[in-house]
């Protein structure tokens, strides 16, 4: 087969052809160009003309940006692909022409198929096809391509263009402030600047704060560059009806009512528009204030920290305050009521270096916070000064031990307080001018001579309980009173609590005194005799309204069944029941008593023993009464008062009543009896007693003299030392106490002789009436007085010897009858013997002296701890 050669287009038609591609771009990268410009100045316009009526919503900048964005990067890059890379060959031209000449373009791409390649071995005749396409060659040189350009816009989209690029201009010509505006939120939607608007305002907050509750009016003021000036503008809150604000000096005012609730406030002027969040907010308050305190130099205490209470800051006199008043919202200013700026930090105020003198102050201050708001009203505090007032003790204990023996303890409670600091805390005592005397344990007398006449127990005295320190405000102690440790004879005593504080020139506080009467043991029987007989007169009084009561069921009980119902005799009923109920609680109260006082009595080894059993004897009388026919005689009564029970079932109950409270009276009786006889034999034990205490003091009194005999012989009273004087004085005041002593002993020994039948007691009395000591005494007070110290010592002696007899005497009567019993056999197997009575009291002694030592033990560990360690070597 012979090699085939490729016959070409004509020179001619591939000009032609080329020519047509070069004018299809121009135009159509033309209208590109043009459509581009268009987009740019057309989304320019737009956001120009939207900010000219409201504030353009970010998300149509972003549009009319990509808008623009995609004019430049859409249609040139789309136009070229489309009209210059798909019409690059002559066959994509032949194919474009025949949308609008067919015929043309047809022929066109029949002989541009006859030049391919592809084409080339189906026509042998080379000359055929050279022939083709000179003659399509021929045709199409006659005819101008350029009309097949398919709809060619370019010069309308031109005119558009420079329309728009016109009207831009008078744009930027005629408000370039708006223009240049707009264009830079128009290239930065991003970050666009504030809309420029010819009606322009002052700036302001994206959201105001306002009082709560409260109404406010807020200024929109026109700015200074402002081109127009509307007199009128527009407001709303959400979901409220529009109103108008004019403008007046150059601003529009806004009533914005009370709210409670956040809300947006749009306003409207010309072409601007401002949207401001409302947040109502309460005013900055008072919440609290604390002042630093640097107290006086003299109280010593580290600076401290008082709160307000009130509106009313404390603190003592001359101190100087630190004063920080918290506000319930951090603080933007602060200042005084004269303007004086305050320092702030965070939510408070600091006002430092504030005298507090005598006289009280007033603080005022405003203040703003961080939004603007102010306080309703000035806030006022008021400092004011306290005065450093003395510190209060207290003395509390031995409330039921007033009365004591030498022997005995008494823990006693000492609280003192002051408002700052304590510095001390303790106790003294003071007891009467005596002179010193002792009592054996058997009762008799044994003057000292080397102690006689020296008032060792008339002496004050002071105990330390606890050192102080500036900052304690409170002391606590207790303190063991003990008049035999502290060398105090009987006498009376006064027991005061002291304190003191830091403040200059201050003296020591004292409690309110305590008197403890120091009883020798003739007085300590003599107090519990008493107390007997207190006893003993109570139960007298009960026997007797029970009697009373015994009668009344006794008449109840003589009705007839039926009258038992009556409401009255129920009343009756009842109203016995509650007496017998209150007898059982009094004759409760009256046992614990006895047995108190029977604890008490068993201190003093002077009673005697005899007494004792049978005043323990009562009081076993006296336990089974309260809870035995007592309280059965109480419900039987309540039972027969019950509007359950029959007639018959009443009285029954009413007779058993009866017959209980009749069995409970004569129990009392049997008791009273017992407890009167232990009182009686009491009484005859403390003559004994008593009269060998007096005849101590008249020793004591002769010793006394005997001291100053050498002193004051040969000498009147006027012409005595004031010293000596003094001292005669008080022996001859002591005389006269002993001489009523006697008197009172002669008293009592009249009322007892009559209440027994023993003889011994009416002799003795008789001896004594007919021995006149009582006026012999007076004649001896007498002679001190007058310095006549010889006679006085002899008398004083003789008298002595006088009193220890007649003791003597009871005492041997006393010996002699209870020996005669031959050891009390015979007699209930269940009472205890007298020899088994008086180990049990010596055994209750012995506890009562251990625990007297434990307290006392337990006193001196607490002295002990207290006292400060001694350094180590």
């Amino acid at each position: 087969m012979p090699s085939s050669t490729t016959v070409k287009l004509p020179d001619q038609l591939v000009r032609q052809l080329h020519s047509f591609r070069r004018r299809l771009r121009t135009v159509k990268m033309l209208e590109a160009a043009c459509l581009a410009g268009i987009a740019v100045i057309l989304s320019y316009l737009f956001l120009y003309l939207s900010d000219r009526l409201w504030e353009t919503p970010s998300a149509v900048g972003w549009i009319l940006f990509f808008t623009a964005v995609g004019g430049l990067a859409v249609f040139i890059p789309l136009w070229s692909f489309r009209w210059v890379w798909q019409r690059r060959k002559e066959a994509q031209l032949a194919r474009l022409i025949s949308r609008t000449d067919p015929a043309l373009g047809d022929r066109l791409l029949g002989v541009i198929e006859l030049d391919s390649e592809k084409y080339g071995y189906q026509y042998s005749s080379e000359k055929l096809k050279a022939a083709a396409m000179e003659q399509v060659a021929r045709e199409v040189s006659a005819r101008d391509l350029t009309v097949n350009i398919p709809r060619p816009s370019h010069k309308k989209l031109f005119v558009l263009l420079a329309i728009l690029a016109l009207c831009t201009a008078a744009i930027c010509l005629g408000t370039p402030e708006a223009a240049g505006n707009a264009l830079e939120r128009w290239l930065r939607p991003f970050n666009p600047p504030e809309r420029y608007t010819f009606t322009q305002l002052n700036p302001t907050p994206d959201s105001l704060v306002i009082p709560l509750g409260e109404s406010f009016l807020y200024e929109l003021r026109l700015a200074e560059t402002t081109r127009s000036r509307p007199q009128t503008g527009e407001y709303f809150f959400h979901n409220r009806v529009r109103q108008q604000a004019s403008l007046a000096d150059g601003a529009y005012k806004i009533h914005i009512p009370p709210m409670q609730q956040p809300d947006r406030l749009e306003f409207f002027a010309g072409d601007i528009a401002r949207r401001l969040k409302i947040i109502p907010k309460a005013r900055p308050s008072l919440l609290g204030a604390t002042a630093t305190v640097a107290y006086p130099a003299y109280m010593a205490r580290p600076d401290g920290h008082e709160a307000m209470r009130a509106g009313v800051i404390s603190a003592p006199e001359g101190s100087t305050l630190t004063l920080e008043v918290t506000a319930s919202q951090n603080l933007l200013s602060a200042a005084t009521a004269q303007g004086k700026p305050l320092r702030v930090k965070g939510s408070s105020v600091i006002i430092p270096d504030i005298r507090l003198e005598k006289d009280p102050q007033e603080i005022e201050l405003t203040w703003t916070d961080r939004d603007g708001l102010a306080a309703s009203q000035p806030v006022r505090i008021r400092l004011e000064p306290i005065e450093d007032k003395q510190p209060s003790i207290y003395l509390r204990g031995g409330e039921n031990d007033r009365y004591v023996l030498e022997d005995t303890s008494i823990e006693l409670e000492v609280e003192a307080a002051d408002d700052f600091g304590l510095r001390e805390m303790g106790v003294e005592w003071q007891g009467e001018k005596s002179f010193y005397e002792d009592e054996e344990e058997n009762g008799s007398a044994a003057p000292d001579p080397a102690k006689a006449g020296k008032p060792v127990p008339g002496l004050r005295g002071e105990k330390g309980l606890a050192d102080g320190h500036p900052t304690q405000t409170s002391l606590k102690g207790t303190y063991l009173f003990q008049a035999r440790a502290l060398k105090l004879s009987p006498q009376r005593v006064v027991v005061r609590g002291f304190t003191q504080d830091y403040k200059p020139g201050g003296k020591r506080v004292y409690s309110e005194p305590m008197i403890i009467f120091v009883l020798s043991k003739s007085e300590h029987a003599q107090m519990i005799r008493n107390e007997l007989e207190r006893i003993t007169s109570e139960l007298e009084g009960m026997i007797r309204r029970m009697d009373a009561m015994t009668d009344e069921a006794r008449r109840m009980k003589g009705m007839e069944g039926s009258e038992l119902k009556n409401p009255d005799i129920q009343e009756r009923l009842h109203a016995l029941a509650d007496e017998e109920q209150a007898n059982r609680r009094e004759l409760s109260d009256l046992l614990n008593r006895s047995e108190d006082l029977f604890k008490e009595a068993s201190r003093n080894s002077q009673i005697d023993p005899a007494g004792m059993k049978e005043f323990m004897k009562g009081i076993s009388m006296l336990k089974p009464i309260p809870n035995g026919p007592m309280k059965k005689a109480q419900n039987q009564f309540r039972a027969s008062a019950s509007e359950n029970r029959s007639a018959q079932d009443s009285r029954k109950d009413l007779d058993d009543g009866e017959s209980s409270h009749s069995d409970a009276t004569q129990a009392l009786k049997d008791a009273m009896n017992q407890l009167s006889k232990s009182a009686q034999d009491m009484e005859a034990s403390t003559f004994v007693a008593r009269l060998k205490q007096a005849a101590g003091k008249e020793d004591s009194i002769a010793n006394a003299l005997a001291g100053q005999i050498n002193i004051i012989v040969g000498m009147t009273m006027d012409e005595l030392d004031p010293s000596t004087r003094r001292e005669m004085e008080t022996i001859a005041t002591l005389q006269n106490a002993s001489t009523q002593d006697i008197g009172w002993i002669l008293e009592d020994l009249s009322y007892y002789k009559s209440r027994t039948e023993e003889r011994i007691y009416s002799d003795l009395y008789n001896q004594m009436t007919a021995f006149s000591l009582r006026e012999k005494l007076d004649l001896v007070h007498g002679n001190i007085l007058n310095a006549i110290t010889a006679r006085s010592i002899d008398e004083s002696r003789l008298y002595a010897s006088t009193l220890r007899h007649w003791a003597k005497l009871i005492d041997d009567y006393k010996k002699n009858r209870s020996g005669g019993g031959g050891g009390g056999g015979g007699g209930d197997q269940n009472s205890i013997s007298d020899a088994e009575f008086e180990f049990m009291l010596k055994v209750i002694r012995m506890i009562q002296q251990e625990q007297d030592i434990r307290m006392r033990t337990r006193a001196a560990e607490q002295e002990h701890r207290k006292a400060p360690t001694p350094p180590a070597a």
